[in-house]
């Protein structure tokens, strides 16, 4: 039966693989298999990948944990699926997961931040793209993930681990500079042209509004606890000009979004007039 179990999730595996670039077998299990008691089927079905020639998922290992990333082979396999949602440039995670530097925290923090939305209904896994690169006048925008939300709208999300306050600002300019690019599209007689995010995110049935801009504060050695970043990013951060009227940004730390749940009151704005209240997703305000 453990065995059926491990091969009948083979494919899902692959695919939350593919989406999130790497990902260890305690996050797996959380999101494809979350009553589990434990992680057998979830390593199971990664060593009938690993088994495959070619290999479809690679595995790196250090301090006990091992961290496991598609191959170009498992790629493959995965796009053919039809269900993985198209990227230029796709990587392997081969390289997240064998770094010796803080690029690796920096992908399970996310994929962390995944599972928090997973478990509390407010995104499901599948449907969060990770570094896509949006143009705008200032160079290309990549955000660490764009989710869709379970009500239809999207969000940009960026996790900080050991990002300096000076670029985490540069990055929320950039969003500036995206939601502020002049429009592209030709347009027709029926409707004006339309800038990138307008196309991309603002169809005929979604939230016609920039999405909210989430950042989520993570445990880091040697740097601040995620609670005093936070603080001073929100200082920081309320300077911009189009911050908390054309621009809805929420920060949080991934302690508490962990251990409260996406869904609720984890979120703080930034902006004027916002204080130091929490606000669940639904209760953000919207960007004029």
């Amino acid at each position: 039966m453990a065995a059926k179990a491990g091969a009948d999730i083979r494919g899902e595996v692959l695919l939350t693989l593919a989406q999130l670039r790497l990902a260890t077998p305690r996050q797996l299990k959380a999101l494809l298999l979350p009553r589990q008691q434990g992680t057998d089927h979830v390593r199971r079905a990664l060593r009938n990948l690993l088994a495959a020639s070619p290999a479809l998922v690679g595995r790196t290992s250090r301090a006990q944990q091992s961290y496991w990333y598609c191959t170009t082979a498992g790629l493959a396999e995965a796009a053919v699926s039809g269900e993985l949602a198209p990227t230029a440039g796709r990587t392997t995670g081969k390289r997240v997961a064998a770094s010796k530097t803080g690029l690796r925290e920096h992908g399970l923090a996310l994929v962390d931040t995944v599972i928090a939305f997973h478990q509390a209904e407010v995104a499901q896994h599948a449907d969060w793209r990770v570094e896509v690169a949006h143009p705008t006048p200032a160079g290309n925008l990549i955000p660490d993930a764009v989710v869709l939300l379970a009500k239809g709208s999207s969000a940009f999300v960026e996790i900080d681990r050991t990002m300096s306050y000076a670029r985490l600002i540069a990055k929320l300019e950039r969003y500036d500079a995206y939601r502020s690019a002049p429009a592209s599209g030709r347009g027709n007689a029926a409707r004006a042209p339309r800038s990138h995010w307008q196309e991309t995110y603002a169809g005929p049935h979604l939230d016609r509004r920039f999405p909210v801009v989430l950042f989520v504060f993570a445990p880091a050695p040697r740097r601040a606890a995620p609670d005093t970043r936070e603080a001073a990013f929100q200082e920081r951060a309320r300077n911009i000009q189009s911050v908390n009227y054309k621009l809805t940004v929420a920060t949080t730390t991934l302690p508490l979004l962990t251990k409260t749940g996406a869904g609720k009151a984890v979120w703080r704005v930034v902006g004027k007039g916002h204080g130091e209240e929490r606000r669940t997703l639904a209760a953000l305000p919207k960007a004029r």
